[in-house]
């Protein structure tokens, strides 16, 4: 049975010209049994045709300390008994978790697939083989129908994503153990995965079961809900796309556009939460098109304000990602405590004007250092920090206009900071990646 849905699956998934095949390979039950599966499938006439090469990909997270590290000997041991080309590499996902403000959950899945994508270029591999099966996709439906992920979340994991292939997506994890047991697959446990602390493992360990007893086979009836739930996904994003289309104006949205429609809120929600603003900020943002002209709303990633009859949203940063500078927007509270590290500068965000930008100080540059009532050359100012030759060439200065407002890193421009008349913050923060913390793509451009 589980052989039947597995080459059925592989059938419907590889249709496109196949180039290579690359097994993500874990050690664990489910990916061991696929990697089983399709190197006995390659053997065959229609497996080599359809695919004419494989390798398998193990990626080590250092988590486990030295059961990752016996997890990748027993796969590396494994794909050499088997004759398949074996490639693994191993991180550091906590600190990349740490470095980035991100879950570990997340910073491992960033990891793996791009790497994953990396190596199937470099190997000339057209498709990525993971081994998420049934109960996976029932687990992250259940997880992010808690999340309030909406409709989207619900579809929960795919066959296919882009060049990424799920063949076990139809299987419940009980038969692949079944399977395992009868053909004398090795495997290896992950150890955390039967801890109970993590969100995902109380709904595998102890929501799962509740619900099988209540529905034999709940997880199989879960995945197909999900693919209904994708059919009503792609139903909702055609129907987006037509509102999109008629609200969207030059610089951002419509007020007028979208004041007549039926489901504001909802189309502001779908639309806004792309650039990374919150539900309250879009109730916010609703709740002042009429009539607060002006009125700037500022989320981790953009800028949004009103002007004229048009939501306006612009790029914190103009250039694509920014590896070195976090920008986001406040309310000066009672408890708002400005910060003293080096590598954060809160300032006055009425004081401000557009385009904030970072680029490379230059000789001639001049500002007010915080505590000081004069200019500055900045030369000066970082000879006087006694701040080595070979490091001043790399320094970057925030500007707001003509004026820098923050040699990043070291010092705050003394005009833009935060007083008692303050009512807006401007927080930037510079992510740690280095001795200087200085990895910035050239002038890079806040724009709102």
């Amino acid at each position: 049975m589980i052989e039947r849905a597995f080459y059925a699956s592989v059938r419907r998934l590889l249709t496109d010209p196949v180039s290579g095949l690359l097994l993500t390979v874990s050690g664990g039950v489910d990916s061991m049994v696929m990697a089983h599966m399709f190197i006995r499938w390659m053997q065959t006439v229609e497996g080599h045709r359809l695919c004419p090469g494989t390798a398998i990909a193990h990626m080590n997270f250092s988590l486990r300390g030295a059961e990752s590290d016996r997890d990748h000997e027993f796969v590396r041991q494994w794909a050499h008994k088997n004759k398949v080309p074996f490639y693994s590499k191993t991180v550091f996902t906590k600190k990349t978790a740490r470095e980035n403000g991100i879950s570990l959950e997340m910073a491992a899945r960033e990891l793996r697939y791009q790497w994953f994508g990396s190596l199937c270029e470099e190997l000339g591999f057209s498709h990525i083989a993971v081994a998420h099966n049934a109960n996976d996709r029932a687990e992250t439906l259940l997880l992010n129908l808690i999340r309030g992920t909406g409709v989207r979340g619900l579809c929960s994991l795919r066959e296919k994503t882009g060049n990424i292939i799920r063949p076990l997506l139809d299987i419940p994890r009980s038969l692949i153990e079944d399977y395992a047991r009868e053909h004398n697959i090795p495997f290896r446990t992950d150890s955390t995965n039967l801890e109970t602390d993590l969100a995902r493992n109380k709904i595998r360990h102890l929501v799962m079961p509740v619900l099988e007893e209540i529905t034999p086979n709940v997880a199989v009836r879960m995945g197909k809900n999900a693919g209904h739930f994708l059919q009503a996904q792609q139903v909702l994003e055609s129907f987006l796309s037509e509102k999109r289309q008629d609200c969207k104006s030059e610089r951002g949205f419509s007020i007028p556009s979208l004041l007549r429609q039926n489901h504001k809120c909802f189309l502001l929600h779908e639309f806004l939460s792309p650039y990374g603003f919150n539900s309250a900020q879009i109730e916010d943002i609703s709740s002042a098109m009429e009539g607060q002209s002006g009125k700037r709303f500022y989320s981790g990633s953009h800028v949004l304000w009103i002007d004229r009859g048009e939501l306006v949203i612009r790029d914190l940063v103009e250039h694509g990602t920014s590896t070195g500078v976090n920008g986001y927007q406040t309310e000066l509270s009672p408890d708002f405590v400005i910060p003293t590290d080096p590598g954060t500068a809160a300032l006055d965000a009425d004081k401000l004007g557009y385009p904030l930008k970072i680029r490379k100080w230059e000789p001639g540059d001049r500002f007010m250092p915080l505590g000081m009532n004069r200019l500055k050359k900045i030369s000066d100012f970082l000879t006087d920090l006694k701040v080595p030759l070979y490091k001043k060439q790399d320094i970057l200065v925030l500007c707001s206009g003509t004026d820098i407002v923050w040699v990043v890193g070291y010092r705050i421009d003394n005009r833009y900071k935060v007083t008692e008349s303050t009512t807006r913050i401007m927080l930037f923060h510079q992510k740690a990646s280095g001795p200087e913390h200085l990895h910035y793509p050239p002038d890079q451009v806040f724009v709102p």
